[in-house]
């Protein structure tokens, strides 16, 4: 055997060695469920309140299955989707319990492909909020503009049956790729999420101000509750709320973690105060006077008239 070749057998072997260094590094994984489940605070951009949660999924630390997107894309390569999003929703339902309030919402992802997968169990996800004391309107399935969906009669017949149990549905990544408008008026969402690739510097960028328009004008002909994603820059969170998206979530806000990341007291103000401009508003605070005090009225620097608040006071007294 010649040197080249001898060298493309070792290429090979190493390849195949590593190929199935990683299959038993994942099917460990899966096998023990060392998964962890970490949550962003989705908020609502009027007020500042909290909407819900999304749970991510993230492998151990240490393993080269740690991204959510090698998780999953190696998954997905395998055949070992459905038995992974299983896992990772009964960890995020297992530990949203302990977070969730009132009518909170838990976003948790829902890849098309799994609906198909032989494996799938109609009946599993309502058993796991019996277990873990949820209801299904706690729940949003969301949905990835990522992914294709072939058969959208037969996938929204699927979301039927959710949704008569009383989940809700929403489409991620809208404006990520070309067939955002079909998935959202096919699927007929309760709320739209736009892709983080319109959130970026869009307070630099008109079209992107358009665009993100024409979003939260679908969304309200639609009914449906718009969130912006991925917001980093509190520049981007001014703009998104004086487009009048109803939600957002991203690292300015908070970042995703267990236990949740506490919204910081200065956001919060920034979305009031922004949205109360928005809507020709200002903040009113009292102010205090003493009796001995006089009320000036000006015009145009011009002193018209002084009245002590003592007499004030006499004048409403008397009626």
């Amino acid at each position: 055997m010649n040197s080249n070749a001898l060298h493309s057998q070792n290429i090979i072997q190493l390849h195949t060695f590593s190929d199935l260094e990683l299959r038993k590094e994942f099917r460990t994984l899966l096998s023990k469920k060392q998964l962890k489940t970490v949550f962003q605070p989705i908020i609502s951009l009027t007020d500042g309140s909290t909407l819900g949660f999304e749970g991510l999924t993230r492998g151990p630390i240490q393993s080269r299955f740690h991204s959510p997107l090698q998780l999953f894309k190696y998954a997905e390569e395998y055949g070992s989707l459905y038995t992974l999003e299983k896992i990772a929703r009964e960890l995020a339902f297992e530990n949203s319990s302990t977070i969730l309030r009132n009518d909170e919402k838990l976003f948790i992802n829902l890849s098309p492909q799994v609906i198909y997968d032989p494996n799938f169990t109609p009946g599993h996800t309502i058993s796991l909020l019996h277990q873990y004391k949820l209801s299904p309107h706690n729940i949003v399935f969301e949905i990835t503009e990522r992914s294709a969906i072939e058969d959208f009669s037969a996938f929204t017949k699927v979301l039927y049956h959710y949704r008569d149990q009383g989940f809700q549905i929403a489409v991620d990544d809208a404006g990520a790729g070309y067939s955002s408008l079909q998935a959202i008026s096919e699927i007929q969402p309760d709320y739209i999420k736009v892709d983080r690739s319109l959130i970026s510097k869009v307070h630099e960028n008109n079209v992107k101000k358009h665009i993100l328009d024409a979003f939260v004008t679908f969304a309200q002909k639609m009914d449906s509750i718009i969130i912006a994603e991925g917001i980093e820059m509190e520049e981007e969170l001014e703009a998104v709320v004086q487009l009048g998206i109803d939600c957002g979530q991203g690292y300015y806000i908070a970042r995703p973690g267990f236990p949740v990341s506490n919204i910081d007291e200065s956001i919060i103000k920034k979305i009031t105060n922004s949205y109360l401009q928005l809507n020709g508003k200002e903040e009113h605070k009292p102010f205090i006077v003493q009796l001995d005090d006089e009320i000036v009225i000006m015009d145009n620097d011009q002193i018209i008239k002084k009245v002590a608040v003592n007499q004030l006071l006499q004048l409403f007294k008397g009626k």
